[in-house]
């Protein structure tokens, strides 16, 4: 997430192209490899334990490494050596810049300072940001008083990143009072709290989560494609009402929906975070317990 993240900044402010981010996020992947094949190939787990851990991965919202030491599996320290093994995203992402000869590790930490001043990061959320791990992350992106809110908005982008696309960009939050969509799928989740989850994007955006999730290739948003879309945030929405039942809470899930062309407004406030996704912007939109009027 890091490259991805940092990366769009760079070609933003003109530091590098576009070209040259894909060139060095193309290399990277020659560098960090996913965790189940790194403890297949080191022997601590079989091709079949490892795919039954991703299957898990779909139901639960945990990291890989923390449903096989639940599975007993793995060990802690096992998990922590793969962990070491896959690299540290910060290094491996200046790696592939420096041996590319894109920027120089100088160069990379001048115009690191410089997106901490831009963004108001503090040190401590840069390092958070170089870890790579995306339940340190996430959190600098969403600005929201509402706790409801955050959880949902980091169970929905855990779950783009682990079903869906781990090289991903996040940008900024906002809240908002009235929003214009082209395509939207929506699901509202009703009980102790009324909970409203969207995706929308332009320009068939959606096609991404659309066609991966499905595993099948739709090129354009039909019937198909939304229905794909609606299955996904019906996947995110129950991961999220799983995690409430823990807590003693109490949610039904009504069947998403899907429009196209229109405004919502909100009676409140809503949630919109923008996720970047193979140079497609999707945006995630989340309303807590508040009334919306969608328009079409």
């Amino acid at each position: 997430m890091f490259g991805h993240i940092f990366g769009r900044f760079l070609v933003e402010k003109n530091l590098i192209s576009a070209s040259k981010l894909e060139e060095a996020l193309e290399y990277q992947k020659k560098v960090r490899v996913k965790m189940g094949l790194i403890a297949v190939s080191e022997k601590l787990l079989t091709e079949e334990q490892a795919d039954k851990i991703n299957k898990r991965q779909a139901q639960e919202d945990k990291r890989f490494g923390d449903i096989a030491v639940e599975q007993g599996y793995l060990t802690e320290n096992q998990v922590e050596r793969l962990l070491k093994l896959q690299g540290n995203p910060y290094l491996v992402f200046v790696q592939s810049m420096t041996e590319n000869g894109i920027m120089t590790q100088e160069e990379i930490e001048k115009a690191l300072e410089l997106y901490r001043k831009e963004t108001g990061f503090t040190a401590t959320d840069i390092e958070d940001l170089k870890s790579g791990d995306a339940d340190r992350i996430v959190p600098l992106f969403i600005r929201s008083d509402d706790e409801r809110s955050q959880e949902l908005a980091g169970v929905a982008i855990r779950t783009v990143i682990r079903l869906i696309d781990s090289r991903i960009a996040i940008g900024p939050s906002e809240e908002v009072e009235d929003y214009e969509f082209k395509d939207i799928a929506l699901q509202d989740v009703k009980g102790e709290h009324n909970i409203t989850l969207g995706l929308s994007g332009e320009e068939n955006s959606l096609l991404t989560i659309a066609s991966t999730f499905a595993k099948e290739e739709f090129t354009k948003m039909d019937l198909y494609a939304f229905d794909s879309v609606c299955e996904f945030i019906n996947c995110v929405n129950g991961l999220y009402a799983s995690a409430l039942s823990v807590e003693g809470v109490s949610v039904d899930m009504v069947p998403p929906m899907f429009y196209q062309k229109g405004r919502i407004k909100i009676e409140g406030k809503a949630l919109v975070i923008p996720l970047y996704i193979k140079n497609s912007r999707i945006e995630i939109f989340i309303a807590m317990d508040t009334k919306l009027n969608v328009s079409v």
